[in-house]
């Protein structure tokens, strides 16, 4: 049976944007609030032929999510025009990575896409932009986590200044709230960014009845953890609006090495989580925004080159007395839900590499609770160890960063279920373990993407740390 979604809309106000879909006979919309964004300035700045082509890209890459509805066919609508080869590359690639992990957990491996009607073949061809850059050329993506806040620590502490963005992904929560949780650990900076911006989700298809309503059979809509990636595949369009006002030409994420590795594969089929973390995703669409919109907007992460082990001993030394309370890593139920893999590795990680202080700061927040017992971890402290099919589905690292991180909890004294567990099942030998720690503590400079500047700085501070 063929079923149809419809790229319906997408209409403006001065600060916000509402996408509109048809799938079948039932309507979807998501709405777009924008802290800082005046559209009818941009639309006065750089043409409303321009942004209705923004616009329309926001529209088709949230609209992501609704494939996991599987409908045959994706109509473009009145927005055809805007079709081109580039972007069937950029989108076809999109589907099949970001749509991985749904595809995996519900059995719909076989699923490739619905097929593209109404494409316009004299499709509109406009010249990408070059921006003269404004008083702060960075923009960091905040996301409220213990990468984020080691990344305004690195900059601050270097005097390299920047704005700051962040985005409500979590649709259930209390959007002020969240945003207070983001941006908190900002306050205490030396410097804190001049400019701090917010975008607002609301949403109404994650997390709806739809499928099971109206009759979609076999088809399971995805829980918002199976799109936590997503933002990094329809956001990058999204901050657009936001770096065309401001004119900055380097966006920054804090994307973890980690995020280039797969959580399974299935014949010839790589499912990968943090796949929009990735170096390729980012090299993706930095080529693609630079043909299309902006001709010198840089797409980077200042913490690829470092393996986990590096970032979280590097965290313990720039860190100052009590950040580490104004951060979280739970994308499930922020700050800490203890029942999710993102909270089993932090916990774990935490534990091995901050400070005894930092480590007993951290405990204080969890009630002092030991999450290496908690009954509901076993099975995803399992998967990290790789002791089940694949790692856990979450923004973790790799099994190796996992059990060097488990080692060290053994030799700090630590114990509980998942110790034990790692010791009689998982352990390194003694000359893996110094093997991976060599490894992982050295600086990927294979990854050429960052500016100089911020190159200098990683490496100077992982001198200052092999020195300590």
């Amino acid at each position: 049976m063929n079923i149809t979604l419809k790229l319906l809309d997408c209409t403006r106000s001065k600060h916000n944007l509402t996408l509109l879909y048809q799938y079948d006979e039932i309507t979807f919309t998501t709405t777009l609030w924008y802290s800082t964004v005046d559209f009818h300035q941009l639309e006065s700045d750089y043409s409303q032929e321009y942004m209705e082509k923004i616009y329309f890209h926001i529209l088709l890459f949230h609209g992501l999510k609704i494939l996991s509805l599987k409908p045959t066919h994706l109509d473009l609508g009145k927005y055809g025009k805007y079709w081109t080869n580039n972007l069937q590359k950029l989108w076809e690639v999109s589907v099949e990575q970001c749509l991985g992990q749904w595809r995996y957990e519900t059995g719909n491996l076989d699923y490739q896409g619905a097929e593209i009607i109404h494409q316009d073949v004299t499709t509109m061809k406009r010249e990408a932009v070059t921006l003269v850059p404004g008083s702060t050329p960075l923009l960091l993506c905040n996301g409220g986590g213990k990468d984020s806040l080691l990344m305004a620590r690195l900059l601050d502490d270097n005097s390299v200044p920047f704005d700051s963005f962040s985005i409500n992904l979590h649709t259930h929560a209390n959007p002020e709230e969240l945003f207070e949780l983001h941006e908190q650990h900002l306050y205490k900076l030396q410097n804190p960014p001049p400019k701090i911006h917010r975008q607002y989700i609301i949403e109404s298809f994650l997390n709806s009845p739809a499928a099971k309503l109206h009759g979609v059979e076999g088809v399971e809509v995805s829980e918002i953890r199976n799109y936590e990636d997503l933002p990094l595949a329809y956001g990058i369009f999204g901050i657009l609006p936001i770096i065309l006002q401001e004119k900055y030409t380097q966006l920054c994420y804090g994307n973890e090495k980690s995020a280039d590795s797969e959580q399974v594969k299935v014949d010839n089929q790589v499912i990968n989580h943090a796949w929009c973390k990735s170096t390729e995703c980012e090299i993706f669409y930095e080529e693609y925004i630079q043909q299309e919109f902006i001709s010198n907007l840089t797409i980077f992460s200042l913490l690829k080159p470092m393996s986990d082990p590096l970032v979280y001993r590097l965290l313990s030394q720039k860190v100052r007395e009590e950040d580490l309370k104004l951060v979280y890593s739970c994308n499930t139920n922020p700050p800490w839900c203890k029942s999710c893999p993102k909270c089993a590795y932090v916990y774990l990680s935490y534990m091995a590499y901050v400070t005894p202080e930092q480590a007993n700061e951290v405990q204080h927040l969890l009630g002092k609770e030991n999450l290496f017992d908690r009954p509901d971890l076993q099975l995803y402290y399992r998967q990290l160890m790789g002791l089940e099919a694949h790692n856990a589905f979450e923004c973790v690292g790799e099994i190796e960063e996992t059990k060097l991180a488990l080692e060290k909890c053994v030799e700090r004294g630590f114990t509980g279920e998942a110790i034990n567990c790692y010791s009689k099942k998982a352990r390194l030998d003694r000359s893996e373990y110094q093997k991976l720690w060599i490894q992982y503590h050295q600086l990927d400079l294979s990854y050429q993407r960052l500016p100089p500047k911020l190159m200098e700085i990683l490496l100077e501070e992982c001198q200052k740390l092999e020195n300590k």
